[in-house]
C-alpha cells in the first residue's frame, strides 16, 4: 500500500469526528463540510465529497445527525445537516477516544504528553 493510500485511509477513519465537530458549530451541507475541514486544518485534511457522504449516511442512520432539504431555485434542493443531542454525546466519546489514542501514540513516538 502506498503512502498516499495509507494517509487517505487514516483520515477517512477520522471523518466522523471531523463531521460532528464541524456540525457542532453550525449546520452545514456536504460541500461546506469539505471546505471547512480544509480551511480549519490549513489544507491538511482534504477529503472528497464522495468519501464524505457514506459517513454522513451512517451518522444519519445512527441518528447522530439529521438532515433538512432546503429548496434552492426551482428544481434544486440542498441537504443541510444538523448535529442532534445524541450526536453531541457521541462526539464527546470520539474526542475522548482520539485523545487517549493520541497520548498513546505520543508515548510510542517518544514525544511528551500531558497524561
Amino acid at each position: 500500500m502506498n503512502d498516499h493510500v495509507q494517509s487517505v485511509n487514516f483520515r477517512r477513519g477520522l471523518l466522523p469526528l471531523i463531521v460532528l465537530q464541524l456540525l457542532q458549530d453550525r449546520d452545514m451541507y456536504g460541500y461546506q463540510i469539505v471546505q471547512e475541514a480544509g480551511r480549519r486544518s490549513q489544507g491538511r485534511i482534504i477529503t472528497q465529497e464522495g468519501s464524505l457522504y457514506p459517513v454522513l449516511y451512517r451518522l444519519l442512520k445512527e441518528k447522530y445527525i439529521s438532515e433538512e432539504k432546503v429548496p434552492r431555485g426551482e428544481k434544486m434542493v440542498r441537504v443541510v445537516y444538523h448535529l442532534e443531542e445524541r450526536g453531541k454525546e457521541y462526539l464527546k466519546t470520539l474526542i475522548e477516544e482520539y485523545d487517549f489514542i493520541s497520548q498513546g501514540m505520543n508515548l510510542i513516538l517518544g514525544r511528551e504528553t500531558n497524561l
